[in-house]
């Protein structure tokens, strides 16, 4: 099946087949979408949707071959009318009344174009998950808990640093060993207690979700 349009993204084209937009590129990636099917290099690279589905029917393995039915049929029958304009039939003007411009929406050109958001939604959902997996993305929480544990494994190297400059500073000035540890301690505390206060606020800064632009310009038409 083709469409009328030439060209389409990632994130159409995915749509069009069922699959997420991640998978669209590994597909490019793994060379099953080469050469003509392609328009353009490089993530901006846009694919012709015919050329295209006809190499994926020869470089699939069977089992991952696209069906004529199911959710690829659905979504191309969408992208269609979406691309394709709907024109209302005029009626012929009437001798006793002037012509008036009929500004009704048409209920099937909405319908369609929803079940088309509600597949893209889908559709970056399914990348967003696929990403997760793949270790892209990282939960805030998570950062929370790693940025927490680095700053205290650093001060517990600092406590045992500054055991020895006691040390070295002891032996070297004459003063007791306690009486440098206890200066020293004195001015890191007041350092560290500074510091914790700034990690603190740079981790209740941190968003519970990023914008990402890879994922922005693969959903772009």
């Amino acid at each position: 099946m083709s469409l009328s349009v030439e060209t389409m993204s990632k994130g159409d084209f995915a749509a069009f087949i069922g699959v997420s937009a991640g998978r669209v590129s590994q597909y490019i990636n793994e060379g099953k979408i080469y050469g003509d099917a392609l328009h353009g290099e490089g993530r901006s690279a846009r694919i012709r949707p015919h050329v295209a589905r006809a190499q994926l029917q020869k470089t699939l393995e069977p089992s991952q071959r696209l069906g004529s039915n199911g959710a690829a049929a659905r979504a191309a029958t969408l992208v269609a009318e979406k691309a394709a304009p709907t024109v209302a039939p005029n009626p012929p003007p009437s001798p006793a009344a002037a012509p008036t411009l009929n500004l009704v929406p048409d209920p099937v050109d909405e319908l369609a174009q929803e079940r088309l958001k509600q597949q893209r939604i889908t559709t970056a959902r399914l990348q967003r998950e696929e990403a997760l997996e793949l270790g892209r993305y990282m939960l805030t929480d998570a950062a929370r808990r790693e940025m927490g544990r680095a700053v205290t494994e650093a001060f517990k190297v600092m406590d045992q640093a500054i055991q020895e400059m006691a040390k070295t500073m002891a032996a070297q000035f004459g003063v007791p060993q306690r009486d440098a540890a206890h200066a020293l301690f004195k001015v890191f505390r007041e350092v560290r207690g500074k510091a914790a206060a700034r990690f603190r606020d740079a981790a209740g800064d941190l968003p519970e979700q990023i914008v990402d632009d890879q994922s922005i310009e693969d959903e772009q038409p």
